[in-house]
C-alpha cells in the first residue's frame, strides 16, 4: 500500500555484496528514512476500503479489506455489523465466515440471557 503514514521508520537496503571487510555476514548497508503506516491507519485504510468495495458491488474485494483491518488490529465488531456501507455483503456467506472467526459471538440474541435448562 502505497500512502504516506505517521510513523518513522528505517528502510535498509545491502549495498555491497559478500562479507563485510569488518566482520559480519554480509557487506555493508544503505539506509533510508520512510514514513509508514502505523496500526491505526492501517485499520482505517482497509476498513474504509472495504466499505467502498462493499458500496460497489466488489463483495469479495471488500471482505477481503474487511478481513485485512481485523488482521491490523481492528476489532470494533458492533461497528462493522451497524454499518449501512456493509449492508450489500452481511448476507453473504464468506462475510458471516468471517464474522464468526474474528467475533465469533455472532447478532446479539436477547432470549440467550435466560439460558437453557438442561
Amino acid at each position: 500500500m502505497k500512502l504516506p503514514g505517521s510513523r518513522p521508520d528505517v528502510l535498509r537496503t545491502r549495498s555491497s555484496s559478500g562479507p563485510s571487510p569488518v566482520g559480519g555476514s554480509f557487506g555493508g548497508t544503505d539506509s533510508q528514512k520512510i514514513m509508514a503506516l502505523d496500526d491505526f491507519e492501517l485499520q482505517a485504510v482497509y476498513y474504509n476500503m472495504a466499505c467502498a468495495h462493499s458500496r460497489l458491488g466488489n463483495i469479495a474485494e471488500s471482505i477481503a479489506n474487511l478481513e485485512n483491518s481485523f488482521k491490523n488490529g481492528f476489532d470494533n465488531y458492533s461497528t462493522v455489523r451497524g454499518d449501512p456501507d456493509l449492508d450489500p455483503i452481511k448476507k453473504d456467506r464468506d462475510f458471516e465466515k468471517l464474522m464468526e472467526t474474528y467475533d465469533g459471538k455472532g447478532f446479539f440474541n436477547p432470549f440467550g440471557l435466560f439460558g437453557s435448562k438442561k
